[in-house]
């Protein structure tokens, strides 16, 4: 009898692993495998949603794999990621590329995001005005600080900030000699606190989380230029607020892109964070979610009692 109870025991046994290790193979919105990449300015955005993803969903087994704008976009084609997390859109030539592969892409937009420009502690000014960068990023002499040459350096000549300040400011002109590219922030950091005439670039996402430690190592470091549509007018700090309002110039969204509607663990990832908890966690690392939920404030309009 006791022989008997043991066997049932182990059998039990055995097929309750099996049936954990069938769950954790079946692709499912909160189970299977997923290869995720995303642009490297978003790291502890990403890192952190996916990391609490996976403490909820125990059979889900998600890679990260950072890298740059460029980067992702390829792996999702390539089919080397199933979904990437980038600050754009795909482009209508990149969408008929797809296409042409019987490839259907989805799309949701999760956060609000900014480029930021980055100086040494000692950089003689505070503030700079689009119309100065403009000529900074083509090389001309500018009298933006007198007597001296402006250097500019990206966090990745591939990444969305690089795409998107070319895009955007010097569309029909290419980067002057005074512009190059190191390979990820902490680099460009290290970079630009070691010289006080260049000016970094990078995402603001590295900086909106004023209570992770990474962030307050970066900020012992270098400073954050305030930036201004033209000369003389308001500048704004890129921030959640100013970023929310579309104050500060140079915004633009997070965006995770899936490469099919498969109701699958890409598709589990993108709900939940597009979701409450994931929304909630953009808020408190200090970035605009694309989605808050509604507070409810009932008002009690009734006079105080006199004494």
């Amino acid at each position: 009898m006791k022989l008997l109870f043991a066997l049932s025991v182990i059998s039990l046994s055995l097929a309750s692993c099996g049936t954990t290790d069938d769950i954790r193979k079946r692709n499912t919105p909160t189970s299977g495998k997923l290869k995720l990449y995303y642009d490297e300015g978003i790291t502890l955005h990403i890192q952190n949603q996916v990391y609490t993803f996976k403490s909820i969903y125990k059979n889900a087994d998600i890679q990260t794999v950072s890298s740059n704008e460029k980067n992702c976009i390829e792996a999702l084609f390539n089919d080397s990621a199933k979904v990437i997390a980038i600050t754009r859109a795909l482009s209508a030539g990149e969408l008929k590329k797809f296409k042409a592969k019987n490839i259907y892409p989805e799309s949701s937009v999760v956060a609000r995001d900014a480029i930021a420009f980055i100086v040494s502690v000692t950089f003689p000014d505070s503030a700079i005005s689009i119309t100065q960068l403009t000529d900074i990023l083509k090389g001309t002499d500018s009298l933006y600080i007198q007597g001296k040459h402006i250097k500019l350096v990206f966090d990745n000549q591939n990444s969305g900030s690089t795409r998107q300040l070319k895009d955007s400011l010097i569309p029909t002109h290419a980067f002057g000699k005074n512009c190059s590219a190191v390979t990820t922030t902490e680099q460009l950091a290290e970079t630009v606190a070691a010289n006080d005439i260049t000016i970094g670039v990078c995402d603001y996402a590295w900086f909106s989380d004023k209570d992770d430690n990474t962030t307050k190592k970066l900020l012992q470091k270098v400073k954050i230029l305030a930036v201004s549509k033209k000369n003389n007018e308001m500048a704004y700090m890129p921030d959640q607020s100013n970023i929310a309002t579309s104050e500060y110039p140079l915004c633009r969204n997070i965006r995770i892109i899936r490469r099919s509607s498969e109701f699958s663990l890409g598709k589990g990832i993108e709900t939940f964070i597009a979701g409450e908890k994931g929304q909630l966690m953009f808020l408190k690392q200090g970035l605009p979610p694309n989605r808050q939920e509604e507070r409810l404030i009932e008002v009690d309009m009734k006079p105080f009692p006199s004494k």
